[in-house]
């Protein structure tokens, strides 16, 4: 039998863990710089997860504990504090309903913009008092970390209230020039949901609004109802495009609001970066690729007129105004020797494309 308390903790020390995967009947998996891995043969077993919540009650509402109630569809969530680390605990039954624990290792420390190596171009977004600023990617693709350097940023250097609503709340922001109001989703003195802690959020003076993710119409429409209201606003969406990005926020609105979401989201939207992470040639860690696309005149025309096909050659003909492509942002990183060939190609919505700029067949 393993010692579960002892090989976790050795994991979570490993760096570039992001999250860690423990089923009764498997071995241990975790996953670093994205790419799962197993941590020796032995097998979990119920007591051994069942000594992890125990572990984990300190920290968590009696109720969560409740195994029984393990939804195999939705799981039931928590966030905890574990020997020094910050985790997202979600249960579920898998694999012929054995139970199953997936940790997400959150952060202790907010990072600094320069330290991850956002554009300027993005930063300068949340110099502007109001407007909608979406970051967008795939699950591990740094999304979190982008708002958390984002919101810093606008902590140390302007005046305000910042309320963040998420699920959970992944990095520890405190209050310095801002006010900073957290609320987490699940918890029940917080909110039960984001378009609920949304729509009070209007009511409690904010300046600037964070909103883990747009999961649905009704938080969609009142971000853009709070961002052009006279507030700045930042969510996310799990899309690796600003073509898809647009068109995932306006296919939420039914056929008949359709022509009012089109100006409405044309005139409130600051900017979509669309990000991943990409290995690094040198093995050291995963560097940042993105596109940006800051709203103009044109791009605000094409988003009316819905010819979202158009919008790729906007970008990348925009000149100095720091817009970017993936593409072109991937085939920089080869050019400069940070990441190869394969792993571009791997991170690329459309490799084919990224193979003619690297001329690499």
């Amino acid at each position: 039998m393993i010692d579960v308390k002892q090989r976790l903790t050795a994991i979570l020390q490993i760096a570039h863990v992001s999250d860690v995967h423990l089923t009764v009947g498997e071995p241990i998996w975790y996953r670093a710089m994205g790419v799962m891995q197993r941590d020796g043969n032995a097998l979990m077993s119920d007591s051994e997860i069942a000594l992890l919540l125990r572990e984990f009650s300190i920290n968590t509402p009696a109720d969560k504990l409740a195994v029984p109630r393990v939804s195999g569809k939705d799981g039931d969530g928590f966030a905890v504090t574990y020997d020094a680390f910050r985790l997202r605990v979600d249960l579920v039954y898998a694999n012929n309903r054995r139970l199953a624990m997936v940790m997400r290792k959150l952060n202790s420390r907010t990072p600094m913009v320069e330290e991850i190596g956002l554009p300027t171009a993005l930063i300068e977004q949340i110099d502007r008092p109001t407007g909608l600023i979406l970051v967008t990617g795939s699950t591990g693709s740094g999304k979190s970390t982008t708002l958390a350097a984002l919101l810093e940023n606008l902590n140390l250097k302007r005046e305000g209230h910042i309320i963040t609503i998420e699920d959970p709340v992944e990095y520890p922001i405190v209050s310095k020039k801002c006010k900073v109001t957290t609320r987490e989703i699940g918890l029940e003195r917080d909110a039960s949901a984001f378009k609920h802690a949304l729509r009070a959020a209007l009511r409690e003076d904010p300046d600037i609004v964070l909103v883990g993710e747009m999961r649905d119409l009704e938080t969609i429409a009142i971000a853009i109802e709070t961002a052009e209201t006279g507030h700045l606003v930042l969510s996310t969406l799990h899309t690796n495009s600003a073509i898809k990005t647009v068109d995932r926020v306006l296919s939420f609105f039914p056929a008949d609001e359709k022509d009012w979401a089109r100006n409405i989201f044309s005139s409130v939207l600051n900017c979509v970066m669309s990000q991943t992470l990409v290995r690094r040639l040198n093995g050291n860690g995963r560097t940042l690729a993105y596109e940006l696309m800051i709203n103009s005149s044109n791009i605000a025309s094409i988003i009316r007129d819905y010819k979202l096909q158009t919008l790729m050659n906007a970008i990348g003909q925009s000149g100095d105004s720091g817009q970017m492509l993936m593409n072109n942002k991937l085939a920089e990183l080869v050019k400069m020797n940070a990441v190869s060939a394969e792993e571009a190609l791997a991170a690329a919505y459309d490799p084919n494309d990224l193979r003619q700029k690297l001329n690499y067949h």
